[in-house]
């Protein structure tokens, strides 16, 4: 991948960004157009299930002998399983899992907590279907990787066994937008926008923003080893850093990958960008590693 060509996915990044769709509706079918580009591995079919209400993307991998589940970005507002399942197809084939995305409820429609509330479920379903808790993996991006810590929250109180690890790509956990990177990085983010973000926790958590920093400042002690991939050219910068501090200082296992000039989620990329490939690459070394060490 020549500077050139990165250079190209920025300036199309830059472009989305700068033109917004006209409703809701056409950023929905935009946003899964544009994440459907990104295929997964030819081995990973999909099919769609329905978990405990929730709809899903499940591929099966017939030598799995674990199971990773893919929380899907996109402000909380738009994205699907159905978009998402490329860059899950392509993690989960490479730990050789089998892989679900969930179809969690979306806002404005729906907020907080229907999002929590259906991951919650469709995590226990899986359980409840007989996959052992040592044996899974949570990943996430952007909106989804801030699921799953909120999510992992609410299964610690309801007292549910922990996955094996967590992966989370530019994770957005602070939904008040404190961190100081939202404005500072606000130039050279390709992707996201401090409006955007904001347009988005104000529809998850409603006009009053109250409690908008629940998923960072909660208590997150008792939480499996954590991958956190960020890249320094995105505005959700230190959510990433916030985050693995306080995870760590909760005596959590945490590993923080900066990535030097990578944009929101590059992951997403994987098919065009080597350093799309070579993240999905580390984070799945992490989980083998995890897992590895798990059944010694």
């Amino acid at each position: 991948m020549t500077t050139t060509e990165l250079e190209l996915i920025r300036a199309a990044l830059l472009k989305r960004r700068e033109d917004p769709p006209a409703s809701l509706d056409a950023a929905r079918k935009g946003y899964d157009e544009f994440c459907e580009a990104f295929r997964a591995p030819d081995n990973c079919v999909f099919e769609t299930v329905v978990l405990n209400g929730v709809s899903a993307r499940v591929s099966i991998c017939p030598q799995a002998k674990r199971s990773l589940i893919y929380a899907h970005g996109g402000g909380f507002l738009v994205g699907s399983a159905k978009g998402f399942q490329g860059i899950a197809g392509t993690l989960g084939d490479a730990i050789e899992a089998n892989t679900y995305v969930f179809d969690y409820r979306l806002a404005p429609e729906h907020p907080y907590p229907a999002a929590t509330d259906d991951f919650v479920a469709a995590y226990t379903a899986i359980l409840e279907a007989g996959a052992s808790a040592s044996e899974l993996v949570l990943a996430g991006d952007s909106a989804g990787a801030g699921l799953i810590v909120a999510s992992l929250l609410h299964a610690k109180r309801q007292n549910l066994p922990m996955p094996a690890c967590v992966i989370l790509f530019s994770p957005w956990v602070d939904l008040a937008l404190t961190g100081l990177s939202i404005e500072a990085k606000a130039a050279v983010d390709c992707f996201l926008t401090p409006e955007k973000l904001r347009a988005g926790a104000l529809a998850f958590l409603g006009p009053d923003l109250e409690g908008a920093s629940f998923i960072l400042d909660s208590d997150l002690s008792g939480f499996p080893p954590l991958l956190i991939q960020v890249g320094t050219d995105e505005i959700l910068l230190d959510d990433a850093f916030r985050l693995a501090r306080n995870a760590a200082l909760a005596g959590n296992e945490v590993k923080l990958d900066v990535w030097s000039g990578m944009f929101h989620v590059w992951h997403a990329f994987a098919p065009t960008l080597l350093s799309a490939r070579q993240a999905l690459t580390a984070a799945a070394n992490f989980a083998d590693s995890v897992l590895s060490r798990e059944k010694q």
